[in-house]
């Protein structure tokens, strides 16, 4: 089965990778780590109320969560002192200051791709000043880590870590700050001497959240639907996340691959709070090649989708089928089922 990453909803990251955009001087105040979830609803937005209050209840959950770590973490040149983190259902959050030891202007640079938690990737993740930071001599600065992993970790004790690079950049500080905020320095192009290679490396104890299901007993919802049945197979729903899976169920193969979830015209589905408040921030969903042929001889498409980042708790979610037919969506074709949590 080849899986296709298809964004459901929006595709941008909740508080993208923030970089400054000159060497860092003085401490700058962390925000709460619950604004990571924090959601302002735009000027004339539907049902921004409804949001705000949704939000402010959910932040308080999640602050609920948080944990203080008094890990402190030094090298030749970089002192890493961790403040807090959160560590639920294989989603982490960390946060912590770092202060350049040395009287030389440094720049500290990693990537996804030197993050783990006890030895396991990370799928989808961002953060704030965490993967590119110039810190002018004796000065310390707020950075921000969260993700989820690529695989599921069982509840216990394990260790976040994060291996960086650190580079002597005292020669040409704002410019290296100025490129860096842009995404385009390079020290190494740059002719930057290599100060040291260091690491974070933070214990945490990941506890399984509390999830909440849509499904009664674990039975399968189904719904008859015009030329296919809709059975729902999972929906489930903790406080960093949540999990949908669902067949659309066809009477033989040719009726299903009359019908597919891709091409000029295809379907697709949307998640929404049944009181109209935003919740999901970022999902992605994930399609097979073809459509499956079941048990009973009827074939179906099996589709499903996970939530990495939302900003309310629904107790309700509607479930929208649409139809995308070459000039956009036919709203009139919309079809919502809900699901209880």
């Amino acid at each position: 089965m080849k899986t296709m990453m298809k964004a459901l909803l929006s595709l941008t990251l909740l508080l993208a990778v923030a970089l400054c955009a000159l060497p860092v001087h003085a401490e700058d105040s962390l925000p709460p780590l619950s604004d990571l979830f924090l959601y302002e609803p735009s000027e004339g937005e539907e049902n921004a109320e409804t949001t705000r209050a949704a939000n402010a209840a959910y932040r308080e959950t999640i602050d609920a969560l948080a944990q203080p770590s008094d890990v402190v973490c030094e090298s030749e040149a970089l002192r890493f002192e961790a403040l807090q983190y959160l560590a639920v259902d294989d989603f982490t959050l960390l946060t912590w200051r770092v202060t350049n030891l040395t009287d030389k202007t440094v720049f500290l640079t990693t990537s996804e791709f030197y993050a783990a938690f006890s030895g396991i990737e990370y799928d989808v993740c961002g953060g704030w000043r965490w993967d590119s930071l110039v810190l002018a001599p004796g000065s310390s600065a707020d950075a921000r880590f969260h993700g989820t992993l690529w695989s599921h970790f069982e509840p216990g004790e394990g260790e976040f870590t994060l291996d960086m690079k650190v580079y002597d950049v005292s020669q040409d500080a704002e410019e290296a700050a100025e490129m860096a905020a842009l995404g385009t320095f390079s020290p190494v192009e740059s002719g930057c001497p290599l100060l040291e290679e260091t690491r974070l490396a933070v214990p945490m104890t990941m506890t399984a959240g509390i999830v909440r299901s849509a499904l009664k007993d674990g039975a399968p919802l189904e719904w008859e639907m015009d030329g296919y049945t809709l059975r729902v197979t999972q929906a489930e729903m903790s406080e960093v996340g949540a999990r949908f899976a669902l067949e659309r169920i066809y009477a033989s193969r040719d009726a299903a691959l009359a019908d597919p979830p891709d091409g000029d015209t295809f379907w697709d589905y949307e998640l929404l709070s049944a009181d109209g408040a935003k919740w999901v921030s970022t999902a992605y969903g994930n399609l097979p090649d073809a459509p499956v042929e079941l048990e009973d001889g009827r074939w179906a498409w099996q589709y499903s989708t996970r939530v990495y980042y939302m900003v309310c708790q629904p107790e309700t979610v509607v479930l929208r089928a649409r139809r995308f037919t070459g000039n956009g969506y036919d709203e009139s074709a919309n079809v919502d089922v809900e699901l209880q949590f």
